[in-house]
């Protein structure tokens, strides 16, 4: 085991402390202050005043630093921690690299990427500032832009860069170098996807490069830094040369040939001060021969608005005759291609020629993690904002060794998908299109939003929504490669709903998308389907009978109600551990009756500002009996963490899943999961998904390999169940809860659960009222006259929106309990917006994940529609902190308080004098009553009762 001792010395002119991510400690190293019971001894690190020491152990322990599939040293980071937002803003972070023995960083890179918002900053005067201009700066690293000109690495000399991403607001960046791949984990990148609390260690061979961010909402900004390396040259092969003659040609594209009736219209039909949904482009061709004269056909009929494919192995090699029908200067240029460099900035004037030549070097393709093809991109590169815009794009797909065949043909079936925002405002023909197609063009103003929003064309392949409808056959087996490539800088968030995919060795449901990148996903269909795909979500729906006496597994019945509660997100400390200090409360570490009710209160020790927790009428997810919904299934301590979620759901491969749901709310809802499309079993209700209030339905469907995990994955992983009437609607009124699938043989009989494991699901969510179906009535509940509900103002809707997990803020969520080195397995689920970019940390606790390997991990980074596992073994006894490590998000309560108890210092009691009684949420109704003793500061309830091997007392 590795030991650090720090200690800083504070020579600024307010308190600050050390807090560090990736590494573990006891609590008086852990620098972050809130009420977890520590004695003031332990709280001196929380804080440490100008002119003050203190000093930090953190300890590396052997099982807890890099695993086999990690690099050899992993990327953290320590910052200061009394206010997460002006801390960071201010300056106060730095690399902790944790290696493997006999490993250093000596030499390596170190690249922070951050998007520093200097009003947020300590050392702000407001008064000396105006809003808007010069505030905000783009920065690589720190301060400087270009502060990384200069640097000097060594040909064919492997070089590590730790990449941290900061930012105390969700934000994603895409991070490349030119001319240069990165290896993560394994798998070959062309970028790196950076979203705040982000940490990873990235490899590349050195060349001549450049690193700047790809989002396209930065254009004129300055965040780029260059390195000249000489060009390495690479062992000559044989190879095999794709020829292409790929024109720059000019036409009219009707973004919707089929006006859709469902969705809004209203920026798809031309008039005065709108263009419509047809405007003048320019797009990549297809010629058959260097003549230009006939075009070729593509075997691709649902490719819309993209150029042809480009596809090749490693080793080959692209001949692209370019030429330019355009009206003006264009080019072609490949990213994701590592020896192409000379001609990014090369103008290709209209009706002149140019003959590229592109190698695929081992740097470009395939990892033996990776799909056997990655998916890339070219563009024009002469403007390229305006250039995409305006239209050139199209997909390059770069793969293994022997998976074509001579003729480029490989033996699965492609779909290529790009979603992309066209700005048509920043096309080259803007004003052609203007005087083409608006019938009165003399007097539309090009600076009105709404003319402005009219042009902004959300897109799959070039055509909205509901235009494109591929077809795809049963059992065929599909490798789909998906671009995210245009205006956008937010990341995207893609169903497959009824379908799972496999991504990086894992079956998945949800692909994350960030702006600039490419991602390749094989899927087998075992349904038919027809596919519907929108930028929010890409839905394959299907329905397969299954016969209940043709499957090997158990059949797993859940009788689950939609039921209305009144919801408070945190009036209440978790009552099993968390007390605060109130008069005649007895002395630090002991338990009585009355400390167990202290009131929470009603300021926050750390910002000072009051927020008064409001109550609210909700819907929520809960399990009964039987199918006559009069007797609920009460919760016991295993799962008083759900809190706001819905009862667990678990089954394994091959079982099947029998859900009896009733509406028992006042209006409808819907019980649905991503993993299958239900069938209808009992024909209770002519709405489709929609179930009225009082009606009953039933839900069946099987459990298939795909949805369960590898056998490189952990036993068990997360989906989720939820209402999609209205989906957003739905979410935030409350309705949600875990699905878990596990191999075979690992759930109990009796108790339907893994034993050996303790399991925690938490959902990381912003829930916003404003858009709850109950809104209104909670406005006449909570409003006191004169009410004004100002539903679009800023203020009013931060009031009503609780950054929660499972529902509670700022440490209120009960329930989190468990025993010092005993296995955990965390369920980690988040639904919601682009806002809802949640970064995970445990304080004093590393923890796992796994996909293809097992790799160690200090934040996991939770996109929306995301659920995933991760396991630990907590190394430290107390009450720590788990939070969303994006600032403004931990400030506003996104954190939740758990116990890591020592076996030791806990036995039981015959006699209750501080007695409680859990109810275990089995099918028996069962009840164990017992009575625990803490003798250090720490208060615990103790395990599972299915688990113990203490005597109690047993209820029936």
């Amino acid at each position: 085991m590795g030991v650090s001792c720090l200690t800083p010395a504070n020579l600024a002119s307010r308190p600050y402390n050390l807090h560090a991510v990736g590494v573990s400690y006891w609590k008086a190293s852990e620098g972050a202050g809130y009420e977890d019971e520590t004695s003031q001894p332990e709280k001196e690190g929380d804080r440490v005043d100008p002119g003050k020491t203190h000093t930090y152990i953190w300890e590396i322990q052997e099982n807890k630093g890099p695993t086999d599939g990690d690099s050899p040293c992993l990327t953290h980071s320590y910052s200061s921690n009394t206010d997460s937002v002006k801390d960071i803003n201010s300056g106060l972070i730095g690399a902790l690299l944790v290696c493997r023995p006999g490993k250093d960083s000596t030499g390596w890179g170190q690249v922070t990427c951050n998007r520093e918002l200097k009003r947020k900053s300590w050392y702000t005067e407001p008064s000396s500032l105006a809003w808007g201009q010069g505030m905000d700066a783009v920065l690589t690293p720190g301060c400087c832009p270009s502060l990384l000109a200069g640097l000097t690495l060594c040909l064919k000399k492997q070089v590590h860069w730790h990449v941290i991403g900061l930012g105390t607001g969700p934000e994603v960046h895409s991070i490349f170098f030119e001319d240069h791949t990165f290896l993560v984990r394994s798998h070959r990148l062309s970028s790196l996807q950076i979203s705040p609390a982000t940490y990873l260690t990235a490899q590349t061979m050195p060349g001549t490069l450049s690193d700047e961010p790809e989002d396209m909402d930065y254009p004129e900004e300055d965040e780029e830094t260059y390195h000249v390396i000489q060009v390495r040259s690479f062992a000559k092969e044989k190879p095999v040369t794709w020829t292409h003659y790929i024109a720059a040609e000019e036409m009219d594209w009707d973004y919707a040939p089929v006006k859709p009736v469902s969705l809004d219209s209203l920026f798809l039909e031309a008039g005065p001060q709108q263009i419509g949904s047809k405007y003048k482009k320019v797009m990549f061709v297809e010629y058959e021969d260097a003549t230009f004269k006939k075009r070729k056909v593509s075997d691709q009929l649902d490719k819309g608005i993209l150029g042809p494919v480009i596809k090749g192995e490693v080793g080959d090699q692209f001949k692209i005759v370019f030429r330019n029908l355009a009206s003006r200067p264009y080019n072609i240029y490949p990213h994701g291609l590592t020896s192409v460099r000379p001609y990014h900035d090369f103008p290709i004037p209209p009706g002149q020629s140019f003959t590229y030549s592109w190698r695929v070097t081992t740097e470009d393709g395939p990892t033996q993690a990776d799909p056997r093809c990655l998916t890339r991109f070219y563009y024009s590169s002469i403007d390229p904002v305006r250039d995409m815009a305006s239209g050139l794009i199209g997909p390059l797909l770069i793969c293994f060794k022997k998976s074509m065949d001579q003729r480029g043909n490989q033996v699965d079936n492609m779909r290529l998908v790009l979603f992309s925002v066209f700005d048509e405002n920043r096309s080259w023909y803007l004003e052609e299109n203007i005087r083409r197609f608006c019938t009165d063009a003399a007097h539309v103003d090009t600076q009105d939003p709404h003319f402005y929003a009219s042009n902004v064309m959300h897109t799959i392949n070039g055509y909205v929504f509901d235009n494109l409808q591929p077809k795809l056959c049963l059992h065929e087996v599909v490798y789909w490669y998906v671009l995210s490539v245009g205006a956008q800088t937010d990341f995207l968030s893609i169903f497959f709903s009824g379908n799972t995919f496999k991504r990086n060795m894992v079956f998945e449901d949800v692909l994350t998308l960030f702006p600039f990148s490419g991602e390749t996903v094989f899927m087998n269909y075992d349904e038919y389907g027809d596919t519907e795909q929108t930028m929010e979500d890409f839905d394959i729906y299907g329905e397969e009978e299954h016969d209940p006496r043709s499957f090997q597994g158990e059949v797993r019945q859940y009788f689950i109600a939609a039921v209305e509660v009144i919801w408070e997100y945190g009036n209440q400390r978790p009552q099993h551990f968390l007390k605060q200090p109130c008069h005649g409360c007895p002395p630090h570490g002991t338990v009585s009756p009355d400390l167990l009710n202290c009131p929470h209160p009603s300021r926050d020790p750390w910002s000072g500002r009051r927020k008064p927790f409001q109550q609210y009428r909700k819907v929520v997810f809960r399990e009964y009996m039987d199918d006559s919904f009069t007797q609920p299934l009460l919760r016991g301590e295993l799962d008083e963490h759900l809190g706001i979620l819905g009862p667990y759901i678990r089954a394994e491969v091959e079982d099947v899943i029998m859900v009896t749901f009733k509406n028992l709310a006042s209006r409808p809802f819907s019980f649905h999961s991503t993993l299958q499309a239900y069938e209808d079993m009992q024909g209770a209700t002519q709405g489709g998904d929609v179930v009225k209030p009082g009606e009953l339905r039933k839900y069946s469907w099987k459990v298939l390999p795909q949805m369960a995990p590898t056998t490189q994955e952990f036993d068990c992983k997360a989906w989720a169940y939820f209402s999609n009437v209205h989906l957003e609607k739905d979410l935030h009124s409350g309705l949600i809860g875990p699905l878990i699938i596990c191999r075979r043989g690992v759930l109990n009989f009796v108790f339907r659960r893994q034993l050996a494991v303790q399991e925690f699901s938490l959902l990381f969510t912003i829930f916003d009222e404003t858009k709850s179906w109950y809104f209104l009535e909670n406005m006449e509940r909570n409003c006191r006259p004169p009410c004004h509900i100002q539903q679009d103002n800023p203020d009013f809707k931060r009031n009503h929106s609780f950054h929660a997990i499972n529902g509670y803020v700022s440490d209120t969520l009960p329930g989190l309990v468990m025993g010092q080195q005993q296995q955990v397995r965390w369920h980690l689920l988040n639904m919601g917006s682009t806002e809802d970019i949640h970064s995970i940390h445990f304080h004093g606790q590393m923890f796992s994940v796994r996909t293809s390997q097992e790799y160690r991990m200090g934040v996991y980074n939770l996109y929306p529609g995301v659920f995933r596992t991760v396991e630990m073994w907590p190394s430290h006894a107390g009450i720590w902190r788990v939070e969303c490590k994006v600032g403004e998000h931990q400030q506003a309560g996104m954190s939740a308080l758990f116990l890591v108890y020592n076996l030791s210092d806990i036995f039981l009691s015959s006699i209750p004098q501080v007695s409680q009684r859990f109810p275990w949420g089995g099918p028996s109704g069962v009840f164990r009553v017992f009575t625990l003793k803490v003798t250090t500061s720490a208060l615990a309830t103790l395990f599972s009762p299915a688990e113990s091997t203490e005597s109690g007392t047993w209820l029936g």
